[in-house]
């Protein structure tokens, strides 16, 4: 017989049925249903206001349905990334990601308070219901890998790109993006059943991003990622989750597979549409021409009858996208930016020493490097922002510099309306004109007067992209420029750089994004005394290859140290048990035979139980059955409680066969 380890989660740890959910007269979604499986890979996408984080609140249990019902396997645990910064207590960063969603500090406390009354009173000690909550208790910390929590959370925290030394400091001494991977580092490490991430990717650098598509690609469990990364995406997802017009459609494939599969979709939908609102104008005529007449009135009634028996075709709303192109970059020096024995310190803190650099006209750089290595100082030293403390850093003859910052509260007023902002940069432009530009970049109508400090993200990433526009630049500078933008906008980005005639430089993790983009790496490594900056020899894809070869030999070393754990599993066992001060003594011949005995029904009784169970998975699949709510119920209610008993039973034939060898 197969183990039947997990397999009570094979059909579905988690399922959808029928919900639906609105908030005043705004539908988000009617009637969907779809089901995460024990070992899912799924990326959710759709517009803006689709309803994509109320889905996932949905999911964690934090928002109800207005009908519907979402099932969850029993003992399914749940891990979530949200996009905002969780709050943190005063902790290290290791003892903050040890914590885990502070499930293990409550267990250990819940421990010591028994074993502290265990010690007191000979009663306690021989309580069986505070003995039992002791086992359950010893059960849980087990499971939680404790033997090897702390090796793991080393490894998780060091692939989120954190020294050795950092594992000591305070979280108050940490950015909101080194924040943000604590908090990813913290969910990794809990292995949940189910990870629910919600833009993952959005700060960390290129090292980290390479080893958390190592450590999702190991993942026992079942994950659902939110992401504007298509590459991403791409090498993580096996089913896409679509939300639009109302709609959940489930696509099988990576993002590519699911584009194709959508534009044939949209190209049979459309046909179908237009031959419907034929038929519609064609009956409609119809009536219109002969509804009045008697020998016709017969067949006009029918044909309307035709019409309200119809079932109409909706189309997707058609969703306006960005779209600009650069303006012709202005002639300028052949030589546009030349550094010689350049230094930045900040304080006593030396970030670059003994930089020297000369960037030609027209060429196109990736500057890459660890998070806090300095890419973003880097920046702003090209752009002219910062001057260097030491050396000397000159800008070519005619040389109009575009700089795109990564945080957009630096490059925006916020007081100021998109209007307002966009007039400021070009004074003597004619109103319509800026309006135009604004209108393409989706600012219309009453939208140019929303405050900058009001906008989104991506409201906020396009106003700076609006402003590059109205000052025709020959140097842009671009720090993280996909960060806020969706795919669509995205694509539209790398297309107009793409046609841009100047000289660009740029830092952005998104690899897809850069590839088609530069002809030249330059990487910062940092150094004690300052960071050197060292062109690379071959390409970007070139540079990938050499840096996920550098992470598997470090992951290879980091997993020959003692007590280290791969760490994407889901409840790992431990791998260094207490030592035993003494044998115990082996059970009896006649206690092997009653555990043999035992064993044999539990593996009877689990496979009638995977038979009934496969049994409701069936029934459950087929949307005929929902058509009787109370039946409905009662078949879920009856999975929910089979659920359970597998659970019991395979954990007892689990500790059966642990006992017979």
């Amino acid at each position: 017989m197969r183990s039947p380890l997990g397999s009570a989660k094979a059909e579905g740890v988690l399922q959808l049925i029928q919900l639906s959910k609105q908030f005043g007269s705004k539908v988000l979604f009617e009637n969907v249903s779809a089901q995460i499986a024990a070992r899912s890979r799924i990326a959710l996408v759709g517009p803006n206001g689709a309803g994509k984080s109320t889905m996932i609140k949905m999911l964690l249990g934090h928002e109800g349905c207005d009908s519907g019902d979402v099932t969850r396997a029993s003992h399914l645990s749940i891990g979530h990334l949200a996009q905002e910064l969780p709050k943190f207590e005063a902790r290290t960063i290791l003892e903050e990601v040890m914590r885990l969603d502070g499930r293990r500090e409550r267990l250990q406390n819940a421990k010591k308070d028994l074993e502290d009354d265990f010690a007191e009173s000979h009663e306690a000690a021989s309580d069986s219901e505070k003995l039992e909550r002791y086992g359950r208790i010893l059960e849980e910390l087990e499971s939680l890998d404790e033997w090897t929590l702390e090796s793991r959370a080393r490894q998780v925290l060091s692939g989120m790109g954190f020294s050795e030394a950092d594992f000591s400091r305070g979280l108050s001494e940490f950015s909101g993006g080194w924040l943000m991977r604590v908090a990813l580092a913290r969910v990794l490490l809990a292995a949940p059943d189910l990870l629910i991430l919600d833009e993952p990717t959005n700060h960390l650098d290129l090292e980290s991003l390479l080893w958390l598509e190592n450590f999702l690609q190991r993942w026992r469990g079942a994950f659902l990622l939110v992401s504007h990364d298509r590459g991403f995406l791409n090498r993580m997802v096996t089913e896409v989750w679509e939300l639009d017009a109302r709609r959940l459609t489930v696509y099988r494939g990576d993002i590519d597979s699911y584009a194709t599969q959508k534009a044939e979709r949209m190209a049979v939908l459309t046909a179908q549409y237009e031959g419907q609102q034929a038929r519609i104008a064609e009956i409609e005529d119809f009536v219109r021409r002969f509804g009045a007449k008697a020998t016709k009135a017969r067949q006009a009634q029918s044909r309307l009858k035709e019409l309200d028996r119809m079932e109409r075709i909706e189309m997707p709303e058609d969703r306006s996208q960005v779209r600009f192109r650069f303006p012709p970059a202005p002639h300028g020096g052949r030589e546009v930016v030349t550094i010689q024995n350049a230094g930045l310190a900040f304080g006593e803190k030396k970030l670059y020493r003994n930089i020297n650099w000369v960037l030609q006209r027209g060429s196109r750089v990736v500057i890459a490097g660890v998070n806090g290595a300095g890419k973003t100082s880097l920046l702003r030293l090209l752009s002219g922002a910062y001057q260097p403390t030491e050396g000397v850093l000159r800008h070519g003859h005619e040389i109009k510099v575009g700089y795109y910052a990564q945080i957009q509260a630096e490059s925006l007023d916020l007081s100021r309306t998109v209007l307002q902002e966009l007039e400021a940069v070009a004074p003597d432009m004619p109103i319509s004109r800026v309006r135009a530009l604004a209108g393409a970049f989706l600012f219309t109508g009453d939208a140019v007067d929303k405050k900058c400090a009001v906008l989104s993200g991506g409201e906020k990433a396009r106003v700076a992209l609006a402003k590059l526009l109205l000052s025709p630049a020959n140097f842009l500078v671009l720090d993280e420029p996909t960060n806020h933008l969706d795919m669509e906008s995205k694509q539209v980005l790398l297309e107009a750089l793409q046609d841009f005639d100047g000289t660009l430089v740029l830092v952005s993790h998104d690899r897809e994004f850069v590839a088609p983009l530069v002809d030249t790496v330059l990487e910062i490594i940092p150094k004690a005394g300052g960071s050197e900056i060292i062109p690379q020899i071959g390409s970007w894809d070139d540079y990938l290859e050499r840096k996920q070869k550098e992470l598997s030999e470090r992951e290879a070393r980091l997993s020959s140290l003692p007590g280290a754990s791969g760490g994407a599993s889901s409840k790992s066992t431990p791998l260094q048990q207490a030592p035993q001060t003494a044998a115990p003594k082996g059970p009896s011949n006649n206690q092997k035979k009653a555990w043999e005995k035992e064993r044999e029904k539990s593996e009877a009784d689990i496979a009638k139980l995977e038979g009934r169970q496969a049994e409701l998975s069936g029934l459950l699949s087929d949307p005929t059955v929902y058509a009787d709510k109370t039946r409905a119920m009662a078949l879920m209610h009856e999975q929910r409680e089979l659920e359970e008993k597998l659970l019991k039973l395979m954990d007892r034939w689990e500790e059966l066969c642990g006992l017979l060898g």
